[in-house]
């Protein structure tokens, strides 16, 4: 039969792998949270860069320079440029998000493929993106995932 002792032992080691279940859910809770919150940074980043088109006279000169960068003038290149440049780093988040969240890569990849294409395929912002490349690029990593895109 069993001793006191037997019995002390059974509930202590069932003490701690409930312990350890608990645990283990708690870490499984936070990371689903984080990974939330995460999602909800890149969809603020989304909507901030294309909230700056409420702006009409923005909008007219990303317009403008969709169809030739090199007929903007200097300060409409200024703002053309950091209206792109603001976008592809919204959009590298999708990259980023890619291996941390619960959709598959693919998802996010195809999201940024589709919204850098549809951003950088004009005559206009391919001139913006070759003469930032030259002046300042991004990192070698996210220039490479752009250059993909837009091929």
């Amino acid at each position: 039969m069993f001793e006191t002792a037997d019995i002390a032992q059974l509930a202590a080691a069932s003490g701690v792998i409930l312990s350890m279940l608990t645990v283990a859910k708690q870490i499984y809770d936070n990371t689903k949270q984080a990974k939330l919150a995460n999602w909800g940074v890149l969809s603020e980043r989304y909507m901030s860069v294309y909230s700056q088109t409420s702006n009409l006279e923005l909008a007219e000169i990303i317009v403008k320079g969709r169809e030739d960068y090199g007929a903007l003038t200097a300060s409409e290149q200024l703002a053309f440029g950091h209206f792109l440049e603001n976008l592809c780093i919204a959009n590298e988040g999708a990259l980023v998000m890619a291996k941390n969240i619960t959709r598959t890569d693919t998802a996010m990849i195809t999201l940024f493929n589709r919204h850098i294409r549809w951003h950088l395929s004009s005559n206009g912002a391919r001139q913006w993106f070759e003469q930032f490349q030259e002046e300042r690029g991004f990192p070698e990593d996210l220039t490479n995932s752009i250059r993909k895109a837009i091929s």
